[in-house]
């Protein structure tokens, strides 16, 4: 009798795997083959099922803390770092592949920009401000890292933003923050804080070509609220 009887299963549901891609299975199938690589032996869909119901969907369960994961039957401290391994992974690859392109696109249009930084900050779980320091074309010369805070705000440094432009030969400053377990509606501590940075860039003759918010995967611009007042086109 051999050692692990869902063997044959595990090796049928990869297989269709490598054969279709992931479209043709539901996405508790998608958690039962990902647990395979943790789980040796034994039957992972039962231990699945019971994370899509504690969690009710997909991407709240690769969203989850691994001490929220391990609250669920089945789930050990190996599947839920792999579980949380995938997540950040899969973050990781939209803002490498953000980086990889912020030379060759251009932070033109309100929809780059949102595109630019919502990979970078979707994952986020305490609340983050970037500055990306663009040319007169709108290419990316550098994207640092501002500030980091709570759950609810970060301190807002107009002169370290002013330098860093500066600093990098930049024409103007694409700003953006995240607003972790919220939407992506700018505050009026948003629109004041857009108002303080504009009014310093345009002293030192640098422009402020938007500032997003950022909430998972949606983004605001404060830009396109304001009809385009905040920037030229390139």
């Amino acid at each position: 009798m051999p050692d692990n009887p869902h063997m044959g299963h595990r090796q049928r549901m990869l297989d269709k795997f490598r054969r279709f891609g992931l479209e043709i299975f539901s996405d508790h199938e998608v958690l039962e083959m990902l647990l395979y690589f943790a789980v040796r032996q034994g039957d992972t869909n039962p231990t699945a099922h019971r994370l899509m119901q504690r969690f009710g969907s997909l991407h709240a369960v690769l969203e989850a803390t691994e001490e929220e994961l391990q609250t669920v039957e089945g789930v050990g401290p190996r599947s839920a770092e792999l579980l949380h391994l995938c997540f950040a992974l899969f973050h990781r690859y939209q803002a490498d592949v953000a980086k990889m392109e912020q030379f060759t696109d251009k932070l033109n249009t309100y929809d780059r920009i949102g595109a630019y930084f919502v990979p970078q900050l979707c994952a986020e779980r305490e609340e983050v401000l970037l500055a990306a320091y663009v040319d007169g074309a709108g290419r990316v010369l550098k994207c640092e890292e501002i500030a980091r805070g709570g759950h609810a705000r970060v301190q807002v440094d107009s002169y370290k933003i002013a330098r860093g432009a500066l600093m990098a030969g930049a024409a103007g400053v694409a700003l953006a923050h995240n607003h972790p377990n919220g939407t992506p509606t700018p505050s009026q501590e948003d629109f004041d804080m857009t108002d303080r940075l504009q009014r310093t860039l345009s002293e030192l003759g640098l422009e402020l070509v938007d500032h997003c918010v950022v909430a998972r995967s949606n983004f605001t611009s404060i830009g396109r609220l304001r009809s385009g007042s905040l920037r030229k086109r390139y």
